[in-house]
């Protein structure tokens, strides 16, 4: 997607201190034990709709649906404060590039929900939980070192050591976060610094902006940038409290007639019933890379599979079985594809996976060997396949083998 010099960059100045991108930055103490199963599966999927109504610039980074740290989402209730930051990159690694080490290359990775670039535009990485913020805390509602699991991250290109903020990113910063803001039910009060939320250790965002500096790295006072979210979120609505002119005073209506007592309200509609079909949850699965898996487009169906095994608040554990609802089905055979036998990537096993390394097989892309034919997803076989990607020109070349990759392969869209 970009070569590596602005990787490097953000990189080498986030661990001197001014930024992100440490490994402490993926911790949150609210995680479940290693192979106890991934912990919420709320995804925002409408990111991008929430930012596009507020008037900003937006690009989709592929996958960002289903993106998230260790397949885990968010609580059913949302993500109850948002935290902003800069990169720590220079103005090289701008757009593309951040994104590109931000959402792929980082060793924490996702880092984060969105990206805001210099121009004021808006990069959408990843639906679910984030890992941007790491160690620190208690604030507000977040407890003590708890803030990734509950916390919607934005990350800004800007080096942090001195570089202007353009008006139109500060502009951009202010109306993206009240949007965001106001689309969750997030208090103004709850939008945060990573410096707020790690004082010592993180100092972003900073640099020479509106809203001031608060120590010598010139971190930014949160005070006025929640002051301006806040104006931002009460505009629209002090505008059309405007009072109306009226030409003369009108006499008052005649009462109405009295009214018949309402209609009982029909009971909600029960939830899908299984058909019988199954699957067996596997790790760092969430109801999103499960829909996506099994009942094709994930944004309608992840919803009725939710529904029909408890709701979206339940925690997903591996071996757990699942029923597949009659109302999420695939989406129609593309003509010419085989059907489409399931997501594999790396570590899994089994039936799904030696179908995908016979379809490589048969398409040239691996050799036929014992080792290609043994239904493991290894190293070499998700390299493979990311490597197949990138030669389609796809910019998000991950080594993951889904539902366009399988498409692609067999000559479809």
């Amino acid at each position: 997607m970009a070569d590596s010099d602005a990787p490097r960059s953000a990189l080498r100045t986030a661990v001197e201190g001014v930024a992100d991108c440490e490994l402490d930055d993926a911790y949150d103490a609210a995680d479940p034990p290693p192979g106890e199963g991934t912990r919420g599966g709320h995804m925002l999927v409408d990111l991008a709709d929430v930012l596009r109504r507020a008037g900003v610039a937006v690009e989709e980074v592929d996958g960002w649906q289903y993106r998230s740290r260790g397949g885990a989402g968010f609580p059913a209730s949302g993500p109850v404060a948002i935290i902003v930051h800069h990169t720590a990159s220079g103005r090289g690694g701008d757009g593309r590039r951040d994104v590109q080490f931000l959402t792929f290359d980082c060793a924490v990775k996702p880092m984060a929900n969105l990206y805001l670039d210099r121009s004021g535009r808006w990069w959408v990485c990843a639906a679910g939980a984030t890992n941007t913020n790491g160690k620190g805390g208690p604030l507000g509602p977040l407890p003590r070192h708890s803030a990734n699991s509950r916390v919607l991250g934005i990350e800004a290109g800007n080096d942090g050591v001195g570089e202007p903020w353009p008006d139109v990113m500060q502009d951009s910063y202010v109306a993206g976060v009240a949007a965001l803001a106001t689309a969750y039910r997030i208090d103004s009060a709850h939008v945060y610094a990573h410096h707020e939320w790690a004082p010592g250790r993180k100092v972003d965002p900073a640099g020479p902006s509106r809203f001031g500096a608060v120590n010598a790295h010139a971190s930014w006072d949160m005070g006025r940038f929640r002051a301006a979210v806040a104006a931002r979120r009460v505009a629209p609505t002090t505008a059309a409290a405007a009072p109306v002119p009226q030409a003369a005073p009108v006499a008052p209506p005649a009462p109405p007639p009295p009214r018949a007592a309402p209609a009982p309200a029909a009971p909600p509609p029960a939830p899908p019933r299984p058909t019988g079909a199954t699957y067996v949850v596997r790790p760092n699965d969430s109801w999103w890379s499960i829909a996506a898996a099994v009942l094709g487009d994930p944004a309608r169906t992840w919803v009725g599979l939710a529904r029909a095994n408890g709701g979206a608040e339940r925690v997903l554990h591996p071996g757990d079985v699942l029923a597949l609802p009659t109302t999420a089905t695939r989406p129609p055979p593309v003509p010419g594809v085989p059907p489409f036998p399931g997501e594999a990537r790396q570590g899994h096993r089994g039936g799904v996976v030696a179908a995908w390394q016979q379809a490589l097989i048969g398409a040239g892309v691996i050799r036929d060997t014992g080792g290609n034919r043994d239904g493991y997803y290894g190293p070499g076989l998700a390299g493979a396949v990311r490597r197949l990607q990138a030669s389609w020109g796809w910019s998000d070349a991950d080594g993951v083998a889904g539902p366009h990759t399988w498409s692609r392969l067999h000559g479809g869209p």
